[in-house]
């Protein structure tokens, strides 16, 4: 790697006896004693060192003046070293507020061996802080890919507290747990915490828990020796140890047996895993976890360890689903029209506000997944995109959702008596929107516009019970 320096002195054999010297350590050397022709050297040599007297006999700027201008007018990144014999205290003071490397004096103490060891020292700095700026442009850049591939979309209050909670946890480095219907965006919030992450930049994987068999979840975790079992031919690193100081997502981790939580819970307590058949390792592993169950299945002990889930408890983020985000699904679609209409050439003359009201008459219980495959659908079927052609397909989705025919009529309206008729109704009424509300009495009661009394009254008037999780 070349390494070039301009010397900025008035003194041309001392400048010569400097440049002997460095030509022979590998250095690209430039010679100069006057600041005009050292700022047309500066502009097109890129030195990383600059070697500079303070007096320059002859030259239109001496070198304190020559300083300033770098320092105020030019984006220097050269290391300045001020040799001189003549300095005054007050201005080695602004030698050194100007981010001087170093200052040597003149005279009988100079010495070459000093200056190139100063040199070598300057040349080193500089290279790691070129390193350092180069990994926070990769930084930034792969944060901006980020953001792109998992945009984080949504204005509404309940996105809003999602989104700020995930920040605290992931500025405090905290452990996460994700839950919510399935499509709500879990891997869009997992790569938000990567994002706002300490950690970032740094190993980040996700392990799908319902992929892995009981006989590989362990290996594929903490890890296995050779010859530990059967086919373990080899030794093999567990995503724990990958993902040390870094990040490790496990997907639908209710599907892990709970001997395997057992595990997992050791390593957050005590940031250490068992290899299988092998020692003990000790990790730093971030850990977020995610499932589609919500608190009150996820609380049960046959499902998830309890020791665990009250471990991490306080750090559940629940994702809402897409009907009880009020705006957000137009922000949505509006995006996903957008970001897809490169791939089809469509015209697009809509306004999803007229059509709000219908898209929330929609449960959408496949969330945003949903709602972007629906969006896709009309982009490949359709050459226009109007608000009667989203009206005609989202029609279509509805009546297909609810099975809504002279058949599915038929069961109230084979009623004699008007109440039997209403009863009947009132009862699948009742059903579905619990159902769709994950039997949350309260919650449903809101909704609905009636007590919970009412509610529970109801209930036990039709003889409706949760489903069984």
């Amino acid at each position: 790697m070349s390494k070039r320096v301009i010397i900025l002195e008035d003194d041309l054999e001392l400048a010569k006896r400097i440049s002997d010297t460095l030509s022979g350590f590998d250095y690209q050397v430039k010679i100069t004693g006057n600041s005009d022709d050292f700022f047309d050297l500066y502009d097109s040599f890129f030195p990383d060192v600059i070697i500079v007297d303070i007096v320059l006999e002859g030259s239109p700027l001496n070198g304190l003046e020559v300083m300033r201008v770098l320092h105020a007018e030019r984006d220097n990144n050269a290391k300045i070293i001020v040799i001189s014999g003549e300095a005054n205290a007050a201005q080695i003071d602004e030698i050194r507020h100007m981010g001087a490397y170093h200052f040597i004096e003149k005279g009988v103490g100079f010495s070459l061996n000093q200056l190139l060891l100063h040199l070598e020292n300057a040349i080193q700095l500089k290279r790691q802080e070129e390193a350092i700026l180069d990994l926070q442009i990769e930084n930034i850049n792969l944060k901006k890919q980020l953001v792109r591939s998992y945009p984080f979309i949504g204005e509404s209050p309940a996105i809003k507290q999602v989104r700020a909670q995930i920040i605290k946890l992931a500025e405090a480095d905290e452990d996460m747990f994700l839950i919510g219907e399935t499509g709500t965006g879990k891997e869009v919030a997992v790569h938000y915490y990567y994002l706002n992450s300490k950690r970032f930049g740094r190993a980040f994987n996700t392990v799908n828990c319902s992929a892995l068999t009981e006989t590989l979840i362990e290996s594929e975790l903490f890890g296995h020796s050779k010859g530990s079992f059967t086919s373990a031919d080899r030794n093999r690193t567990g995503y724990f140890e990958k993902c040390t100081n870094g990040i490790l997502f496990l997907d639908e981790v209710t599907n892990l047996s709970l001997p395997a939580q057992a595990k997992i819970l050791r390593a957050i307590e005590n940031k250490e895993i068992q290899v299988v058949g092998g020692e003990l390792k000790k990790v730093n592993t971030r850990l977020i976890f995610a499932s589609n169950a919500d608190i009150e299945r996820l609380s049960k002990p046959e499902i998830f360890r309890q020791d665990l889930f009250y471990r991490i408890e306080g750090n559940v983020v629940e994702l809402p689903p897409l009907r009880e985000r009020g705006n957000d699904i137009m922000l949505l679609m509006s995006f996903f029209f957008t970001n897809y209409a490169a791939d089809h050439e469509r015209t697009d003359v809509y306004n999803l506000s007229d059509l709000f009201d219908m898209l929330q008459s929609y449960p959408w219980p496949g969330n945003i997944r949903e709602l972007k495959n629906f969006c896709k659908f009309i982009l490949i079927n359709e050459k226009e995109i109007t608000n009667e052609v989203i009206q005609r397909h989202l029609k279509a989705k509805i009546l297909k959702y609810e099975g809504i025919s002279e058949t599915a009529l038929h069961k109230y309206i084979k009623h004699i008596k008007l109440k039997d008729s209403i009863g009947s109704f009132e009862r699948d009424f009742l059903l579905y929107h619990l159902s769709r509300n994950r039997w949350r009495i309260s919650h449903t009661a809101r909704q609905l516009g009636i007590e919970r009394t009412t509610l529970y009254k109801k209930m036990k008037a039709y003889k409706l019970i949760p489903v069984p999780k």
